[in-house]
Protein backbone atom coordinates (compact mmCIF):
# COMPACT_ATOMS: atom_id res chain seq x y z
CA UNK A 1 0.00 0.00 0.00
CA UNK A 2 2.90 2.57 1.02
CA UNK A 3 4.51 1.82 -2.75
CA UNK A 4 0.90 2.15 -4.71
CA UNK A 5 0.80 5.87 -2.29
CA UNK A 6 4.14 6.55 -3.61
CA UNK A 7 4.14 6.25 -6.89
CA UNK A 8 0.63 8.06 -6.72
CA UNK A 9 2.20 10.54 -5.22
CA UNK A 10 5.12 10.80 -7.10
CA UNK A 11 3.03 11.00 -10.20
CA UNK A 12 1.16 13.60 -9.13
CA UNK A 13 4.27 15.67 -8.41
CA UNK A 14 5.57 15.20 -11.52
CA UNK A 15 2.68 16.52 -13.46
CA UNK A 16 2.37 19.71 -11.21
CA UNK A 17 6.12 20.27 -12.03
CA UNK A 18 5.36 19.94 -15.71
CA UNK A 19 2.15 22.64 -14.98
CA UNK A 20 4.41 24.67 -13.33
CA UNK A 21 6.89 25.17 -15.36
CA UNK A 22 4.42 24.88 -18.88
CA UNK A 23 1.87 26.95 -17.33
CA UNK A 24 3.01 30.52 -16.97
CA UNK A 25 4.69 30.13 -21.42
CA UNK A 26 0.57 29.23 -21.84
CA UNK A 27 -0.58 31.61 -19.84
CA UNK A 28 1.56 34.43 -21.97
CA UNK A 29 0.36 32.78 -25.29
CA UNK A 30 -3.11 32.46 -24.94
CA UNK A 31 -4.16 35.35 -22.62
CA UNK A 32 -1.55 37.87 -22.73
CA UNK A 33 -3.08 39.03 -26.45
CA UNK A 34 -5.92 41.37 -27.24
CA UNK A 35 -9.56 39.44 -27.94
CA UNK A 36 -10.70 39.11 -30.92
CA UNK A 37 -14.12 39.71 -29.63
CA UNK A 38 -14.08 43.33 -28.83
CA UNK A 39 -16.80 45.40 -30.30
CA UNK A 40 -17.86 48.89 -28.34
CA UNK A 41 -19.36 52.12 -28.09
CA UNK A 42 -17.99 55.05 -26.01
CA UNK A 43 -19.00 58.24 -25.73
CA UNK A 44 -16.83 61.85 -24.55
CA UNK A 45 -18.48 64.52 -23.91
CA UNK A 46 -17.75 68.50 -22.87
CA UNK A 47 -18.71 69.66 -19.26
CA UNK A 48 -22.38 70.04 -18.92
CA UNK A 49 -22.52 73.70 -18.61
CA UNK A 50 -19.60 74.59 -20.03
CA UNK A 51 -19.70 73.10 -24.29
CA UNK A 52 -16.79 74.26 -26.50
CA UNK A 53 -15.72 76.47 -29.21
CA UNK A 54 -16.33 75.88 -33.02
CA UNK A 55 -16.16 77.34 -36.19
CA UNK A 56 -19.24 78.08 -37.88
CA UNK A 57 -18.60 76.55 -40.96
CA UNK A 58 -21.81 78.45 -43.20
CA UNK A 59 -19.55 81.56 -42.10
CA UNK A 60 -16.76 80.45 -44.84
CA UNK A 61 -19.22 81.32 -48.22
CA UNK A 62 -21.05 84.32 -45.69
CA UNK A 63 -20.98 87.51 -46.55
CA UNK A 64 -19.28 88.59 -43.25
CA UNK A 65 -16.13 87.55 -41.16
CA UNK A 66 -16.68 83.77 -40.14
CA UNK A 67 -17.61 83.71 -36.82
CA UNK A 68 -17.08 81.49 -33.67
CA UNK A 69 -20.09 79.34 -31.68
CA UNK A 70 -19.00 79.54 -27.77
CA UNK A 71 -20.52 77.02 -25.07
CA UNK A 72 -21.35 74.42 -27.71
CA UNK A 73 -21.99 71.05 -26.10
CA UNK A 74 -20.13 68.74 -27.94
CA UNK A 75 -19.57 64.79 -28.16
CA UNK A 76 -17.20 62.43 -29.66
CA UNK A 77 -18.53 58.94 -30.57
CA UNK A 78 -16.62 56.00 -30.96
CA UNK A 79 -17.72 52.46 -32.07
CA UNK A 80 -14.99 50.17 -32.01
CA UNK A 81 -14.44 46.85 -33.56
CA UNK A 82 -12.82 43.53 -34.64
CA UNK A 83 -12.08 42.92 -38.95
CA UNK A 84 -10.22 41.42 -41.31
CA UNK A 85 -7.12 40.67 -40.71
CA UNK A 86 -7.16 39.56 -37.71
CA UNK A 87 -5.56 35.74 -36.45
CA UNK A 88 -3.48 34.81 -33.90
CA UNK A 89 -0.72 37.31 -33.74
CA UNK A 90 -2.23 40.40 -34.98
CA UNK A 91 -5.74 42.19 -34.87
CA UNK A 92 -7.57 45.21 -36.88
CA UNK A 93 -9.26 47.69 -35.11
CA UNK A 94 -12.01 49.58 -37.06
CA UNK A 95 -12.55 53.29 -35.05
CA UNK A 96 -15.86 55.13 -36.23
CA UNK A 97 -15.81 58.55 -35.32
CA UNK A 98 -18.38 61.32 -35.01
CA UNK A 99 -18.25 64.44 -33.68
CA UNK A 100 -21.46 66.49 -33.16
CA UNK A 101 -22.34 69.61 -31.54
CA UNK A 102 -25.67 69.20 -29.39
CA UNK A 103 -27.38 72.84 -30.48
CA UNK A 104 -28.39 71.83 -33.49
CA UNK A 105 -31.11 69.16 -34.73
CA UNK A 106 -28.81 65.72 -36.23
CA UNK A 107 -29.42 66.04 -39.01
CA UNK A 108 -27.45 69.14 -39.22
CA UNK A 109 -25.02 68.46 -36.02
CA UNK A 110 -22.31 66.70 -37.95
CA UNK A 111 -18.99 68.40 -37.55
CA UNK A 112 -16.56 65.50 -38.41
CA UNK A 113 -17.10 62.21 -39.11
CA UNK A 114 -13.74 59.31 -40.23
CA UNK A 115 -13.42 55.50 -40.31
CA UNK A 116 -9.94 54.61 -38.62
CA UNK A 117 -8.49 50.83 -39.35
CA UNK A 118 -5.07 50.24 -38.29
CA UNK A 119 -3.67 46.50 -37.56
CA UNK A 120 -1.77 45.99 -34.17
CA UNK A 121 0.36 42.97 -32.56
CA UNK A 122 -1.69 41.46 -30.45
CA UNK A 123 1.07 40.99 -27.60
CA UNK A 124 2.59 44.34 -27.44
CA UNK A 125 0.29 46.57 -29.29
CA UNK A 126 2.46 48.33 -31.72
CA UNK A 127 1.18 48.75 -35.29
CA UNK A 128 2.29 46.09 -38.27
CA UNK A 129 1.82 45.53 -41.98
CA UNK A 130 -0.39 46.31 -43.51
CA UNK A 131 -0.50 50.43 -43.05
CA UNK A 132 -3.79 51.66 -41.07
CA UNK A 133 -6.35 53.62 -43.55
CA UNK A 134 -8.03 56.93 -43.10
CA UNK A 135 -11.27 57.77 -44.45
CA UNK A 136 -13.28 61.06 -43.73
CA UNK A 137 -15.18 61.85 -46.60
CA UNK A 138 -18.06 58.79 -48.04
CA UNK A 139 -17.74 60.26 -51.46
CA UNK A 140 -13.88 59.22 -51.13
CA UNK A 141 -11.94 55.61 -50.65
CA UNK A 142 -10.06 55.31 -47.66
CA UNK A 143 -5.93 56.65 -48.04
CA UNK A 144 -3.30 54.62 -46.65
CA UNK A 145 -2.12 56.28 -43.48
CA UNK A 146 1.50 55.11 -41.76
CA UNK A 147 1.26 54.29 -38.28
CA UNK A 148 3.90 54.48 -35.40
CA UNK A 149 3.31 53.94 -31.60
CA UNK A 150 0.43 52.74 -29.59
CA UNK A 151 -2.92 52.92 -30.18
CA UNK A 152 -6.96 51.39 -29.16
CA UNK A 153 -4.38 49.67 -26.35
CA UNK A 154 -1.50 49.64 -24.66
CA UNK A 155 0.88 46.24 -23.71
CA UNK A 156 0.41 43.70 -21.13
CA UNK A 157 2.76 44.70 -18.53
CA UNK A 158 2.73 48.09 -19.36
CA UNK A 159 5.68 50.03 -17.29
CA UNK A 160 5.98 53.18 -15.44
CA UNK A 161 7.75 54.87 -18.43
CA UNK A 162 7.17 56.83 -21.12
CA UNK A 163 5.62 55.59 -24.55
CA UNK A 164 5.11 56.66 -27.67
CA UNK A 165 0.81 57.14 -28.81
CA UNK A 166 -0.53 57.57 -31.56
CA UNK A 167 -2.02 61.15 -32.26
CA UNK A 168 -5.17 60.76 -35.22
CA UNK A 169 -5.56 64.07 -35.64
CA UNK A 170 -2.06 65.01 -36.57
CA UNK A 171 -1.49 61.79 -37.95
CA UNK A 172 2.02 61.12 -36.07
CA UNK A 173 3.37 60.10 -32.32
CA UNK A 174 4.00 61.70 -29.42
CA UNK A 175 5.44 60.80 -26.05
CA UNK A 176 3.33 59.90 -22.89
CA UNK A 177 4.91 60.03 -19.99
CA UNK A 178 4.11 58.00 -16.88
CA UNK A 179 2.49 60.13 -14.03
CA UNK A 180 1.39 58.28 -11.09
CA UNK A 181 -0.21 55.05 -10.25
CA UNK A 182 -3.19 55.42 -8.54
CA UNK A 183 -6.83 52.93 -7.69
CA UNK A 184 -9.82 53.91 -9.09
CA UNK A 185 -13.23 51.60 -7.59
CA UNK A 186 -10.74 49.25 -6.68
CA UNK A 187 -8.28 48.58 -9.58
CA UNK A 188 -4.63 49.76 -10.24
CA UNK A 189 -4.29 52.11 -12.74
CA UNK A 190 -1.58 53.83 -14.51
CA UNK A 191 -2.40 57.62 -15.51
CA UNK A 192 0.21 58.95 -18.71
CA UNK A 193 -0.24 62.34 -20.08
CA UNK A 194 0.66 63.23 -23.77
CA UNK A 195 0.98 66.81 -24.76
CA UNK A 196 0.99 68.15 -28.04
CA UNK A 197 1.86 72.22 -28.55
CA UNK A 198 1.37 74.45 -31.29
CA UNK A 199 1.87 71.45 -34.12
CA UNK A 200 1.93 72.58 -37.35
CA UNK A 201 -0.59 70.05 -39.09
CA UNK A 202 1.15 70.79 -42.17
CA UNK A 203 3.95 68.48 -41.67
CA UNK A 204 1.70 65.40 -41.53
CA UNK A 205 -1.77 65.49 -42.65
CA UNK A 206 -3.04 66.75 -46.57
CA UNK A 207 -6.26 68.39 -45.22
CA UNK A 208 -6.89 71.35 -48.00
CA UNK A 209 -7.98 74.12 -44.61
CA UNK A 210 -4.48 73.18 -43.19
CA UNK A 211 -3.91 76.18 -44.97
CA UNK A 212 -6.35 79.04 -46.08
CA UNK A 213 -5.87 81.95 -47.92
CA UNK A 214 -8.88 84.52 -47.13
CA UNK A 215 -9.72 88.19 -48.11
CA UNK A 216 -8.27 89.80 -44.59
CA UNK A 217 -12.22 91.26 -43.81
CA UNK A 218 -12.86 87.52 -43.56
CA UNK A 219 -10.46 86.97 -40.87
CA UNK A 220 -11.58 89.62 -38.88
CA UNK A 221 -8.80 92.04 -39.61
CA UNK A 222 -10.68 94.78 -42.11
CA UNK A 223 -9.32 95.01 -45.97
CA UNK A 224 -9.40 93.10 -49.02
CA UNK A 225 -6.05 92.31 -49.18
CA UNK A 226 -5.56 88.40 -49.09
CA UNK A 227 -4.29 86.65 -45.82
CA UNK A 228 -3.06 83.31 -45.68
CA UNK A 229 -3.24 81.53 -42.10
CA UNK A 230 -2.27 77.97 -41.10
CA UNK A 231 -4.10 75.88 -38.83
CA UNK A 232 -2.15 74.76 -35.91
CA UNK A 233 -3.29 72.13 -33.18
CA UNK A 234 -2.46 71.61 -29.49
CA UNK A 235 -3.86 68.98 -26.90
CA UNK A 236 -3.36 67.65 -23.28
CA UNK A 237 -4.53 63.79 -23.45
CA UNK A 238 -4.76 62.18 -19.98
CA UNK A 239 -4.46 58.44 -20.43
CA UNK A 240 -5.73 55.45 -17.86
CA UNK A 241 -4.25 52.54 -18.11
CA UNK A 242 -4.52 48.73 -16.45
CA UNK A 243 -1.22 48.04 -16.53
CA UNK A 244 -1.47 43.93 -16.13
CA UNK A 245 -3.81 43.89 -19.40
CA UNK A 246 -2.65 47.59 -21.09
CA UNK A 247 -6.83 47.91 -21.24
CA UNK A 248 -7.50 51.58 -21.91
CA UNK A 249 -9.77 53.02 -18.68
CA UNK A 250 -11.62 56.33 -19.37
CA UNK A 251 -9.68 59.55 -20.24
CA UNK A 252 -9.71 62.93 -21.55
CA UNK A 253 -8.79 65.21 -23.80
CA UNK A 254 -8.33 69.35 -24.38
CA UNK A 255 -7.98 70.04 -28.03
CA UNK A 256 -7.18 72.99 -29.59
CA UNK A 257 -7.60 73.74 -33.12
CA UNK A 258 -6.87 77.38 -34.31
CA UNK A 259 -5.69 79.64 -37.61
CA UNK A 260 -3.32 81.89 -36.97
CA UNK A 261 -0.37 83.64 -38.93
CA UNK A 262 1.99 83.06 -35.94
CA UNK A 263 1.82 79.64 -33.90
CA UNK A 264 2.10 81.59 -31.00
CA UNK A 265 -0.36 84.06 -31.47
CA UNK A 266 -4.05 82.24 -32.10
CA UNK A 267 -6.66 84.14 -34.29
CA UNK A 268 -9.52 82.25 -35.26
CA UNK A 269 -10.59 79.27 -33.33
CA UNK A 270 -11.56 76.00 -35.65
CA UNK A 271 -12.28 73.94 -32.10
CA UNK A 272 -11.25 74.31 -28.42
CA UNK A 273 -12.97 71.90 -25.88
CA UNK A 274 -12.16 69.51 -23.16
CA UNK A 275 -13.80 66.03 -23.75
CA UNK A 276 -14.22 63.15 -21.12
CA UNK A 277 -15.53 59.46 -21.09
CA UNK A 278 -19.33 59.09 -20.05
CA UNK A 279 -19.72 57.63 -16.74
CA UNK A 280 -21.85 55.14 -18.72
CA UNK A 281 -18.59 54.13 -20.62
CA UNK A 282 -15.59 54.39 -18.18
CA UNK A 283 -17.67 51.79 -16.09
CA UNK A 284 -17.79 49.23 -19.48
CA UNK A 285 -14.12 50.24 -19.57
CA UNK A 286 -12.98 49.89 -16.03
CA UNK A 287 -15.28 46.01 -15.81
CA UNK A 288 -13.84 44.87 -18.78
CA UNK A 289 -10.23 45.66 -17.66
CA UNK A 290 -10.92 44.12 -14.33
CA UNK A 291 -12.19 41.40 -15.62
CA UNK A 292 -9.05 40.41 -18.11
CA UNK A 293 -6.74 41.49 -14.90
CA UNK A 294 -8.22 39.02 -12.64
CA UNK A 295 -7.77 36.38 -15.17
CA UNK A 296 -4.02 37.13 -15.49
CA UNK A 297 -3.89 37.53 -12.43
CA UNK A 298 -5.33 33.65 -11.60
CA UNK A 299 -3.32 32.12 -13.73
CA UNK A 300 -0.10 33.83 -12.68
CA UNK A 301 -1.02 32.19 -9.73
CA UNK A 302 -0.86 29.23 -10.54
CA UNK A 303 2.25 28.23 -11.23
CA UNK A 304 3.22 28.67 -7.84
CA UNK A 305 0.39 26.79 -6.48
CA UNK A 306 1.25 23.93 -9.04
CA UNK A 307 4.93 24.16 -7.76
CA UNK A 308 4.10 23.41 -4.09
CA UNK A 309 1.93 20.62 -4.75
CA UNK A 310 4.44 19.86 -6.88
CA UNK A 311 7.61 19.83 -3.95
CA UNK A 312 4.73 18.68 -1.42
CA UNK A 313 4.00 15.86 -3.22
CA UNK A 314 7.30 14.50 -4.56
CA UNK A 315 8.60 15.17 -0.95
CA UNK A 316 5.76 12.65 0.29
CA UNK A 317 6.20 10.42 -2.38
CA UNK A 318 9.85 10.12 -1.95
CA UNK A 319 9.44 9.48 2.01
CA UNK A 320 6.70 6.68 1.57
CA UNK A 321 8.85 5.01 -1.50
CA UNK A 322 12.10 4.98 0.85
CA UNK A 323 9.42 3.53 4.33
CA UNK A 324 8.59 1.20 1.64
CA UNK A 325 11.81 -0.08 0.29
CA UNK A 326 13.12 -0.39 4.48
CA UNK A 327 10.23 -2.39 5.25
CA UNK A 328 10.55 -5.07 2.37
CA UNK A 329 14.26 -4.79 3.25
CA UNK A 330 13.50 -5.48 6.83
CA UNK A 331 10.88 -8.43 5.79
CA UNK A 332 13.27 -10.00 3.75
CA UNK A 333 16.17 -10.32 6.47
CA UNK A 334 13.11 -11.53 9.07
CA UNK A 335 12.36 -14.52 6.42
CA UNK A 336 16.17 -15.24 5.30
CA UNK A 337 16.71 -19.28 5.86
CA UNK A 338 19.75 -19.35 8.80
CA UNK A 339 22.98 -21.02 8.43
Amino acid sequence: MRLGAACALLLVGAFAATVAVLLPTYVSDRLARTPLDIRTTTVAETPPGLGGDVLDTASIAGPGPLTVSTGVPLSVRRAITVEEPSDADRVTFQGASQVRRGDRPEETSLLTASVDRVTLDRRSGLPVEPAGTLQTSADAPAQPVPRTGLQQRFPFGTEKRTYSVYDATSQTSFPAEFVEETVVDGVTVYHFRSVIERYDLRRTTTSPINTVTLPAAKWGLGGDEPVTMTRWYSNTREIYVEPRSGSLIGGAEQPYQYFARDAARPEVTVLKASFALTEAGRVEQLNRARDAAQKLELLGRAPVIAGVVAVVALSGGTVLAVSAARRRGDASVRTAPSG
